[in-house]
């Protein structure tokens, strides 16, 4: 009689818990730390000395610290010795302009976090380089914004890059991000000229980029 109450005992426990373990609520993966997230693809705005514009970039993690980086932009381009005049009737005009020059690089290279072991919190330095293959687009000057849009000539442009930069992690999937870039983009298989007689051979200069990366 002793032996078949220990054994009722020792049912009545084994058996809610072996019912409890086949239904025992999954617990979500813990969430990942702001150090470890990292950038998937970004938007952003591109000044220089030449001209602005916008780019996007997508992301691909290689390994903790260095990421594949692609990005994609368009910025306007002017020469150096372009100033823009007023007539009599507060018309501005560029003296010697013949052609609108537009430059799309698309950026191929490898993104690089700095010292991540060695600073806490949302801050993150970065260095940059790689390559930019560039279609080179040009409109006549002398024909209206929109006009233009029908008379594109297309030339290119090789080269590469540098750069530094930072990102701030402002919330859990988005950092703002500032980098400056080097470019050195010479025209090749043709000529492109904004002004008169005055064929630009390299394309590239410092480019400052502000934007947001979005996070996974």
């Amino acid at each position: 009689m002793k032996k078949s109450k220990i054994f009722l005992l020792a049912l009545l426990i084994v058996l809610p818990l072996t019912v409890f373990a086949q239904n025992k609520p999954v617990i979500p993966e813990k969430l990942k730390s702001i150090e470890d997230m990292r950038d998937r693809w970004g938007i952003g705005f591109i000044y220089s000395d030449k001209g602005y514009g916008v780019s996007g970039s997508y992301f691909k993690n290689l390994d903790k610290n260095t990421d594949l980086l692609l990005n994609l932009g368009i910025t306007g381009v002017t020469d150096p010795q372009e100033f823009e005049q007023f007539d009599y009737y507060g018309n501005s005009y560029t003296p010697n302009k013949i052609n609108r020059v537009y430059l799309l690089p698309l950026n191929i290279g490898l993104q690089r976090y700095i010292f991540k072991d060695d600073i806490e919190g949302n801050f993150r330095p970065f260095v940059s380089a790689g390559v930019a293959p560039s279609l080179v687009l040009t409109n006549p000057y002398d024909k209206g914004y929109f006009q233009a849009l029908g008379y594109f000539n297309a030339n290119f442009a090789f080269g590469g890059y540098v750069g530094v930069g930072m990102e701030y992690i402002e919330f859990r999937s988005v950092a703002l991000t500032m980098n400056i870039r080097y470019y050195y983009l010479p025209v090749i298989g043709g000529e492109v000229s904004s002004l008169l007689n005055k064929p630009m051979k390299d394309l590239g200069g410092l480019h400052i980029n502000f934007g947001l990366n979005f996070l996974h």
